[in-house]
């Protein structure tokens, strides 16, 4: 009989592997089986539940992400019986509700099993399993486009559609990469051992998003690496000194990388194919304020018709799977604000913004620790910024799911752990004696 402890690290580690690992891609890239561990994932989810149901309480930003599915389930569901005849008619009320409903499960199960697993002193060991098996597959991209294993790299083909891989399209294998580098970045100042490890991983992190070719995904990398660079150099002085060795010497190392592949990354481009070429160029369009429907690939397009769906009946909106396929575009707005408001009406995207407004300024204000609060707000942003913005599967992505309960878990644990004195210098002082400092 296994012991409740080991029990439930077997559960969390097999749920971490096929979902940050995205083993059920792999399976289905190599074997040509969809969804293999799907249903392992959810065993996995409940017996957490079983075990860990009345460990500690939930926070409100989770209280609020409960009510704004609430809504939209609820509201959604009783809206859907009055507007169900305007929804395209491949539109499915059960699949939406199927795909949606586990994901508060997930939310849950993350939560909680951190939770705990900070409680008996492993939590940064639990930090480290989760990196590594994000990069897992992150790293086998760039190996793939070097060695030409496996059909993995997302390569743009002629006449501009995108498709395999182990995510089977780009945007959620960016989205993927851009988890993987918040994770790496933090470890980069807060390993012990492994700096100069995690160190190296950047670039590779950085070229599998590349390879990606998905827009979203390359801003957002730069924009968090920049975060980065400037969050760490305002916090040097009170950093750890050990830290701040850390984070000089990436900086120092980052920077000559940069300078020495320029020339590469420049005669690199000029293999490029057409699309690939135009989509650096909506890049660079982007960057420069250029907001269009050639720059956002038709995205603008959708959201402006969501928009005008929205407008017409905003309190009630048009009940779930009504903003599957919008009528003109037969495609979903692309945007997970939208498709929340669309489907389940005003309240359910009030609570939502709660959700998000919350969780942003508790890791602001909240979390003392410098590193943690970076890493909360960077895996928030891709989810907030890169996922709700960007996707409209924010409501049924496993991997967001679970990167939200482990911010919501984050945020719980590193409430007020570093004491500062005035001048800012750290004094190894805990708010909770008995909680371990990380260094």
């Amino acid at each position: 009989m296994l012991k409740k402890s080991l029990l439930l690290d077997l559960c969390f580690a097999g749920m971490a592997l096929i979902i940050f690992s995205n083993l059920n891609g792999v399976v289905g890239i190599l074997f040509g089986i969809k969804a293999a561990f799907s249903s392992l994932i959810l065993v996995f989810c409940l017996v957490i539940i079983y075990h860990l149901f009345r460990y500690k309480k939930i926070t409100f930003p989770h209280y609020a992400l409960i009510a704004a599915y609430g809504f939209l389930f609820v509201l959604g569901t009783i809206t859907w019986m009055f507007f169900s005849h305007l929804h395209y008619v491949k539109c499915d009320y059960y699949e939406v509700f199927r795909n949606t409903a586990p994901a508060l499960i997930l939310v849950y199960s993350s939560y909680k099993y951190l939770i705990y697993i900070n409680d008996r002193g492993k939590l940064i060991n639990t930090l480290y399993f989760i990196t590594f098996a994000l990069l897992f597959v992150t790293l086998i991209i760039p190996i793939d486009s070097i060695f030409g294993v496996l059909n993995v790299a997302f390569k743009e083909e002629t006449g501009g559609s995108r498709g395999g891989g182990f995510f089977g399209e780009p945007n959620a294998a960016g989205v993927h990469n851009n988890f993987t580098l918040c994770f790496v970045l933090f470890f980069v100042i807060n390993s012990k051992r492994y700096s100069l490890l995690f160190l190296a991983f950047v670039p590779l992190v950085l070229y599998a998003t590349v390879l990606t070719f998905s827009k979203a995904a390359m801003i957002s990398a730069i924009l968090i690496l920049l975060i980065f660079l400037f969050y760490n150099a305002i916090n040097a002085r009170t950093m750890l000194r050990v830290r701040r060795r850390r984070f000089g010497l990436a900086v120092l190392i980052i920077f000559v990388a940069i300078i020495y592949s320029l020339p590469s990354i420049i005669k690199s481009t000029q293999n490029l194919t057409y699309q690939q070429i135009q989509r650096l160029e909506q890049i660079r369009k982007l960057a420069s304020g250029e907001f269009n429907s050639e720059t956002t690939t038709h995205r603008s397009d959708l959201w402006a018709e969501a928009i005008e769906l929205i407008s017409a009946k905003p309190i009630t909106g048009y009940g779930l799977s009504g903003f599957s396929h919008l009528p003109q575009g037969r495609l979903g707005p692309h945007n997970t604000y939208l498709l929340l408001w669309g489907e389940g009406g005003l309240l359910a995207i009030i609570a939502f913004i709660i959700y998000i407004s919350s969780v942003y300024y508790r890791g602001l204000f909240w979390v003392r620790d410098p590193l943690y609060r970076f890493l909360i707000l960077s895996l928030f942003f891709v989810v907030t910024v890169q996922f709700y913005g960007a996707l409209h599967t924010g409501l049924n992505n496993s991997e967001l799911s679970c990167m939200i309960g482990i911010v919501f878990a984050l945020i719980e644990i590193q409430r007020g752990k570093i004491n500062h004195l005035r001048q800012g210098k750290y004094v190894g002082i805990d708010y909770e004696m008995k909680a371990p400092i990380y260094k």
